[in-house]
This record gives C-alpha cells, sequence and structure tokens, in this order.
C-alpha cells in the first residue's frame, strides 16, 4: 500500500490566495488612508475655529461651528456614531 500524500497546495492556488490577501490588504489601507484624511480635515476645522479672527463680531459662535463641521466630516467618513453627542439639549 502507498502512503497518504500530505495536502499539497499548487503554485497557482497559493499565487492566487496571495493576491487575495494582497487585494484586502489594500482596500484596508485605503478606508484607513480615507480615515486619517478625515481626521486631519476635522481636526483642521477645529484648529480654524479655535483662532480668533482679526475683528472678530460679537455673538459669532465660531468655534461651536468648528465643533459642529468637525463632528460632521467625521459622521461622513463613517468615524462616529449618530445621536453620541451626549446629554447636550
Amino acid at each position: 500500500m502507498s502512503e497518504p500524500q500530505p495536502d499539497v497546495v499548487s503554485s497557482e492556488e497559493r499565487t492566487h490566495a496571495l493576491e487575495a490577501e494582497l487585494n484586502a490588504l489594500r482596500a484596508r489601507a485605503d478606508k484607513v488612508d480615507q480615515q486619517l484624511q478625515a481626521l486631519a480635515e476635522a481636526s483642521l476645522a477645529l484648529a480654524r475655529g479655535l483662532e480668533s479672527p482679526p475683528v472678530e463680531e460679537p455673538g459669532q459662535p465660531h468655534a461651536e461651528r468648528a465643533a459642529r463641521l468637525a463632528h460632521e466630516l467625521l459622521l461622513a467618513a463613517g468615524l462616529g456614531r449618530r445621536g453620541s453627542e451626549g446629554s447636550e439639549g
């Protein structure tokens, strides 16, 4: 009787598996890149909102607008949860 052959994976199957893994990694890297871009835009919006313009009109809520814009940017990128504003009313 002959001995059982170990499972042999063909070169073509290995190549296909590696290509699939590489494509998955590329997709993840693209998503991380998009999320990083959104975080950078949100941070910039917050920083701009916290800067006081040279001639600031009274009653202009710059920081509040900037925070809202940053939050919207994060939500649009899928990085936040709607309704997680806490106890704001």
